[in-house]
């Protein structure tokens, strides 16, 4: 598991980008700590997009495609809490049993705002535990 912490931390830098970059702050009221949430305008997710884009690739579930089958049936899909039409969510297999990812989720009760979230899925108690405490402070 040690060895995915660079790649892992190199990829977390995406975090201090879209901070300094768009001016997104942290919902601080979030208690997982392997998972950064931030509040921004939705007016801005396409430019967001390109640079995450850079970290994670194409999107893997994007706006406007349904994701029926994927939210019942696709593991990671489950893990995340599945996503909706409108959602676009990101993802970087680091392992069989460990995930990166990134989502643009807009807010229904106000379409002006999308929550962004970077969060580290990790399949076993384990890799979590483990990830918990290497990467604490770092989402």
């Amino acid at each position: 598991m040690k060895n995915y912490l660079p790649e892992i931390r190199k990829n977390l830098e995406l975090i201090d980008l879209i901070e300094n970059k768009f001016k997104i702050k942290p919902n601080n009221d979030v208690e997982d700590p392997l998972l950064y949430c931030g509040v921004a305008d939705s007016n801005i997710i396409a430019q967001l997009s390109e640079d995450v884009e850079k970290y994670f690739g194409k999107a893997y579930k994007p706006a406007g495609e349904g994701a029926f089958f994927k939210n019942f049936f696709d593991k990671f899909m489950r893990e995340v809490g599945g996503a909706r039409k409108e959602q676009t969510l990101y993802r970087k297999e680091i392992s069989e049993s460990i995930v990166l990812y990134c989502a643009f989720w807009p807010w229904g009760s106000n379409p002006v705002k999308t929550s962004v979230r970077i969060g580290l899925v990790c399949y076993g108690a384990d890799e979590r535990d483990f990830f918990t405490r290497e990467l604490k402070g770092a989402f």
